[in-house]
C-alpha cells in the first residue's frame, strides 16, 4: 500500500481527473501547494512503483493498480465525511480536513463497518459519488438557461478544497439537494432564486456548483 504522502498525490490526481480533467505537474503543484521539483520527484516515484504513467504530453494517468489504490483512498475519505455528518453531527461543509486525518488511519475492517452503519452511502455529503458508483449526469450551474430550474447535485472535490468555499455556499443556502432557478449569469454576475428568494452569488459559483440535467 502507498505511503501517506503517496496517497495524498493519488487522491489529488483522482480529484483533478474528475470530469475528464487533464492532470499535469503544474496543476498538481498549484493544487497541492508544493514546488515543481517536489511534484516531479513524487510523480517519478509513483511511476517507478507502477501506480501512474506519463504520456507524450506529460499528462499523468493511473495504471490499473494506481486506480485501485486511488479508489480506496477516495472511498475512505468520502465514507469518513459521511460518518462525520451523519453520526458525529458535523456540518456538511466542515468535514474535509477531519476526513483527511481519518482516511489514513482507517483499516479495511473499519471501512466495512462504517459503510454498514451508514447504509452503504452512494455519495459524500458534497454529492460526489463513491468510487464504482455510476455518477449522475451533471453540468455547471452556468450552463443552465435563464429561468431554468435544477437540483444541486454536487460540489466537485477540487472546489471543496478551497478555504471557506463550502461554508460560503452554506450561508447562501446552496448545497446538494437544493433546487434553484437561474435568474442571471455573466462574467461578473450570478443571480439565482431559492424558494422564491433571489440571491446574488459569487460569479465563480457558476463553474463550481454542479447541477442535475
Amino acid at each position: 500500500m502507498a505511503s501517506s504522502a503517496a496517497e495524498e498525490y493519488l487522491q489529488a490526481i483522482y480529484t483533478l481527473a474528475d470530469e475528464n480533467g487533464h492532470v499535469v505537474s503544474a496543476r498538481l503543484a498549484e493544487f497541492l501547494g508544493f514546488s515543481a521539483p517536489a511534484i516531479s520527484e513524487m510523480i517519478h516515484r509513483l511511476e517507478r512503483d507502477g501506480l501512474v504513467t506519463l504520456d507524450d504530453h506529460k499528462e499523468v494517468h493511473f495504471t490499473k493498480t494506481g486506480r485501485t489504490q486511488a479508489d480506496s483512498i477516495v472511498r475512505r475519505h468520502r465514507l469518513a465525511e459521511r460518518f462525520l455528518v451523519e453520526v458525529l453531527g458535523f456540518a456538511w461543509w466542515k468535514t474535509h480536513e477531519e476526513a483527511e486525518r481519518l482516511e489514513h488511519a482507517m483499516s479495511a475492517e473499519m471501512e466495512t463497518r462504517m459503510a454498514t452503519v451508514l447504509g452503504d452511502p452512494q455519495t459524500c455529503p458534497h454529492g460526489n459519488p463513491m468510487p464504482g458508483v455510476t455518477p449522475i449526469p451533471t453540468r455547471p450551474l452556468e450552463k443552465l438557461a435563464r429561468g431554468e430550474r435544477a437540483r444541486v447535485e454536487r460540489i466537485p472535490d477540487q472546489f471543496e478544497h478551497e478555504p471557506g468555499f463550502l461554508e460560503y455556499l452554506d450561508t447562501q443556502g446552496v448545497k446538494p439537494g437544493v433546487t434553484l432557478e437561474l435568474i442571471e449569469s455573466g462574467p461578473a454576475v450570478l443571480r439565482v432564486s431559492i424558494d422564491g428568494a433571489v440571491r446574488s452569488l459569487r460569479p465563480d459559483c457558476g463553474q463550481k456548483v454542479w447541477m442535475g440535467l
